[in-house]
């Protein structure tokens, strides 16, 4: 028989009272993660909100309120503009080309399992890297006298095509943008591959017999079927590429100009380069309003396509 405890813990009031103490529990177990995120990520975002109104030099005590002067100047900073034009470059060919590749580099690895496990590593090989020494690389690769690149199209006769790659008008927001795409198509190689061996074989050998070629297995089959991997993968790479900073910094700093200037770099040079961390902070604001929109529209675009 229960006893009196035992039939008051199972009524509503007792699965309450468990429900509260589960709860608890959880949240007990997630009390240091969040101290550390208040501490080191949300009490620094509003600082860094309260800063943008703020006049800051880095060094002194005195930071006197200049209301909405850093966002005035923000505005009508035309070097920040162009640093906000060469993000959307960058993202465009991260995007395009570096999700093309990822997906094409996937499709080739799980069509072909022989050699599997060594593409992987080969593919994702260059995420491993440090952004300074991927960058050294590339500079050491694009140098125009003695780099690699030039080198190979002299000794093949094609002369005409050896420029100074990261010094030319032309060339070098392309240059910086491949070796951007180099060292990041590994994640998305790696998620997209997961996404394809998921799909069940079966609805191919179906297809198949139905007379399907490949163009229409991966358009009706394959494709609908990463859809849920492509929302994530496109999010995560486009907002990575309008991010991008240590590739740019190492091999052009911005440069020639503001031909490859970002807004993380401009960022920092304004905080750490002109001491003016008021207008820095501003900046930032600005700039990440504009991708937390850009992230809102990615996802209703993602649920849209869902939907359909």
């Amino acid at each position: 028989m229960l006893t009196a405890g035992q039939v008051a813990g199972r009524g509503p009031t007792g699965g309450r009272a468990r429900a509260w103490r589960r709860a608890l529990t959880g949240y007990l177990f997630l009390a240091p993660a969040i101290v550390l995120i208040g501490m080191f990520t949300l009490i620094p975002f509003l600082q860094g909100i309260a800063l943008s109104f703020q006049s800051w030099d880095g060094i002194s005590l005195d930071m006197p309120w200049v209301g909405l002067r850093n966002y005035a100047r923000v505005f009508g900073d035309q070097i920040f503009w162009v640093s906000l034009r060469n993000a959307i470059a960058f993202g465009l060919i991260g995007f395009v080309l570096g999700n093309t590749l990822s997906l094409g580099m996937a499709i080739a690895v799980d069509a072909n399992p022989r050699g599997a496990q060594f593409y992987r590593i080969a593919y994702y090989l260059p995420g491993v890297f440090s952004v300074v020494v991927v960058g050294m690389m590339f500079s050491w690769i694009l140098q125009p006298t003695i780099g690699i690149l030039n080198l190979a199209l002299e000794s093949l006769g094609l002369e005409a095509f050896k420029h100074n790659w990261l010094a030319e008008q032309g060339t070098a927001l392309p240059s910086v943008a491949g070796a951007y795409v180099w060292y990041h198509w590994g994640f998305g190689f790696l998620l997209f591959l997961a996404g394809l061996q998921a799909i069940p074989r079966d609805l191919y050998e179906a297809a198949s017999i139905d007379g399907a070629d490949a163009w229409r297995r991966f358009l009706f089959i394959t494709w609908p079927q990463l859809r849920p991997v492509t929302t994530i993968v496109v999010i995560l790479t486009l907002l990575s590429a309008l991010q991008i900073f240590g590739t740019v910094q190492v091999l052009t700093n911005g440069g020639p100009g503001y031909l490859t200037e970002v807004p993380t770099l401009r960022i920092f040079k304004e905080g750490f380069q002109f001491n003016r961390f008021g207008v820095a902070a501003a900046m930032s604001v600005v700039f990440g309003s504009l991708l937390i929109v850009l992230a809102m529209i990615q996802l209703w675009i993602a649920r849209r396509v869902e939907i359909d």
